[in-house]
């Protein structure tokens, strides 16, 4: 199982169905494997969020006049919908996150979406 670790800004959001993906320096599951949801990893408030099911593992691009899937740039609404299923409130929010985050734009990862999200049990 491939444990991902999240700020807990992000964790309501994962618990609330609205974040199904993460955007990450390497790939580090592919299609299939079982994902365990962190927050706090490596503290005394880890917390399991919960578990799910790898649905995709793909290159992503973030870059300040787009966004791309593998080679793919994607049209203004499809990069607006990336940036909400991501936790933001709108793509210009989550450019300005990555580029706190590592210094510059572009970046260069990977994007896991997961399904079948189970909640840890209180």
């Amino acid at each position: 199982m491939v444990a991902l670790n999240f700020k807990s800004q992000f964790a309501p959001d994962i618990l609330s169905g609205r974040k199904t993906q993460t955007i990450r320096k390497s790939a580090r599951c592919k299609a299939g494997d079982e994902i365990q949801l962190y927050t706090g990893q490596r503290t005394k408030a880890c917390k399991l969020i919960g578990t799910a099911t790898c649905a995709i593992c793909e290159p992503i691009t973030i870059d300040e006049s787009y966004i791309a899937i593998g080679y793919w740039r994607l049209p203004a609404g499809d990069a607006e919908h990336i940036a909400k299923i991501d936790g933001f409130e709108n793509l210009a929010e989550m450019r300005s996150w990555f580029r706190a985050q590592y210094g510059h734009l572009p970046f260069g990862g990977f994007r896991i979406m997961w399904h079948n999200f189970r909640a840890e049990a209180a």
